[in-house]
């Protein structure tokens, strides 16, 4: 009995162990930036025909906290709960509004932007606050 018990507890902290690390590393993906400033566009073949970026939410975090992009280019946002609880992606300025369980993704389209700041934020955690940095190419 106790042999099988702790299989099921190290595997467990197995899985916990894979799932930190692997969270861990697409989020220090999302946050980077380019030679150009922009951040780095999410490399999915599930994604070719317009740019795609990444934002995790994770109990309230947002990551990245800032996204920058080039202006007049339309582009997809892939939205990632990577938390606990369900999270909500909404932006007024946008008018985009997106509600995730646990472990879900999905993504939205954003129409070509003029240079400005776009707010984003988890709807269920209002004070945490993102941007969308829209910047010409020098």
């Amino acid at each position: 009995m106790k042999f099988v018990r702790n299989f099921f507890i190290s595997s467990f902290i197995a899985v916990i162990s894979v799932n930190s690390f692997v969270s861990a590393s697409e989020t220090s993906v999302s946050s980077q930036k380019d030679a150009d400033g922009f951040s780095v566009e999410l490399n999915d073949p599930r994604y070719t025909k317009l740019k795609t970026y990444l934002v995790e939410m994770k109990d309230g975090d947002l990551i990245p906290a800032e996204l920058v992009v080039p202006e007049k280019t339309r582009f997809r946002i892939v939205i990632r709960n990577i938390g606990n609880k369900p999270a909500e992606f909404e932006s007024n300025q946008l008018r985009q509004e997106k509600v995730l369980f646990m472990k879900a993704e999905t993504s939205v389209v954003i129409i070509p932007l003029d240079i400005g700041t776009y707010d984003y934020f988890d709807d269920f955690a209002p004070t945490t606050l993102g941007k969308i940095i829209v910047k010409g190419k020098e």
